[in-house]
């Protein structure tokens, strides 16, 4: 746990926005950190990615290596709907997929969905995390508690601490 809040403290070197396996690192840990109602703790841990990313190869093999939280299999699959939502734990916003984000919102509603985005004021609009790159190329991210309390989740406090809260 000190590994992992040190090197979520520090943030993560980034080259130039592209940094996937940075992003799969730091979502393996929000898997880990963010508690889910009991009714989303059953069956494969999903996440899905809405657009075209480099982001879904990351994950793949990230998946293919390690345990969600509780020692659940990490199962990734492309999102190309929005009436694919319903069964994820995590959706994956592409920055592409952004300017969607109010129908997201919408079709998610209050279901136990992590919706983590990868463009800058998506936090403030709705999104639970946010990606964010800083000025020395260090990967952080946003947190949006009013947002994630609607989908019914709890962050970890030491998760909390690391990222900035923007509601």
């Amino acid at each position: 746990m000190v590994a992992l809040l040190w090197l979520l403290r520090s943030g993560m070197g980034w080259a130039q926005g592209s940094d996937y396996r940075a992003q799969s690192l730091f979502i393996y840990n929000f898997s880990k950190y963010i508690t889910w109602p009991d009714s989303a703790q059953t069956g494969d841990f999903v996440i899905g990615i809405y657009g075209n990313s480099p982001i879904l190869r990351e994950l793949e093999v990230m998946a293919a290596l390690k345990k969600a939280g509780n020692g659940r299999d990490i199962v990734v699959r492309p999102v190309d709907r929005l009436e694919q939502l319903q069964d994820l734990h995590l959706l994956y916003l592409t920055a592409a997929k952004s300017r969607e984000l109010r129908d997201v919102l919408t079709t998610v509603g209050t279901h136990p969905i992590l919706i983590l985005a990868e463009r800058g004021g998506m936090a403030q609009k709705g999104a639970d995390l946010n990606f964010i790159v800083m000025e020395n190329a260090t990967l952080k991210f946003e947190v949006n508690t009013q947002a994630l309390k609607n989908h019914h989740l709890e962050i970890a406090p030491e998760l909390l601490r690391i990222g900035f809260v923007v509601n």
